[in-house]
């Protein structure tokens, strides 16, 4: 009998024999327009995300991100506060149904409610946020107001500082007000812009192009220490 030959593609050189990367399931909570919710699933659907997958939108109201996750075929829901009696029964509800999606970890895109326990214990050091100032300057809702009105205002050294506030941050999110560990920020030059619309404008482009690299860089490291 004569040897069999391999063609090259079946060969098993080391890098084939490496274990697959495995899919990281990724939530994402939105309350709005759902802009960076699009640009976390075009960044999905063009292979940008590397392990991460979206599996479910998680909004507190109904809102334009909805009609988003049924646009990219992503199972979407409603948890309102107002169905519980307490925020605590709320955060219970929301955890009970990512454990029932079996999500990894969640991403934060312009949610503008305080999450807390049993959620953020349940997923301590797993739920990213995006924030529209370079903390830990400007925490908290209106960052991009806020830092527009002191650069323009007539005490120097506060629109010095508003100047140098100007960006995105991405982190993780703690018990505090944006006080959670920074992951990655991209500054703005701030005095480019001749209006607050034209900067708020900057911001969200920044926003789309950091977060979905964020969340890429995370999956992949949390993919590699369930290996």
């Amino acid at each position: 009998m004569s040897d069999v030959v391999l063609p090259d593609s079946l060969i098993l050189t080391p890098s084939a024999l490496a274990p697959i990367p495995s899919r990281v399931n990724l939530a994402v909570f939105a309350s709005g327009t759902g802009t960076n919710f699009r640009a976390i699933c075009e960044a999905a659907r063009s292979g940008l995300l590397d392990v991460a997958e979206p599996m479910l939108l998680v909004c507190n109201r109904d809102c334009p991100a909805m009609q988003i996750a049924e646009e990219f075929g992503v199972p979407a829901m409603v948890i309102s506060p107002k169905d519980f009696e307490t925020a605590e029964a709320w955060m219970a509800a929301i955890t009970d149904q990512l454990h029932a999606y079996e999500i990894d970890f969640v991403a934060l895109a312009g949610f503008l409610r305080i999450v807390g326990p049993p959620l953020l214990d349940a997923f301590e050091n797993r739920i990213l946020n995006l924030h529209p100032a370079l903390l830990p300057a400007y925490p908290g809702l209106h960052s991009i107001e806020h830092i527009w009105r002191d650069a323009h205002g007539s005490d120097e050294t506060l629109a010095r500082e508003a100047r140098d506030a100007a960006g995105v941050t991405v982190h993780l999110i703690d018990s505090g007000m944006d006080t959670g560990p920074v992951l990655r920020q991209g500054a703005i030059d701030l005095d480019q812009f001749g209006s607050v619309e034209d900067f708020e404008a900057a911001v969200h482009a920044l926003e789309h192009e950091l977060f979905p690299a964020v969340i890429a860089d995370f999956a992949r490291n949390f993919s590699s220490d369930k290996e």
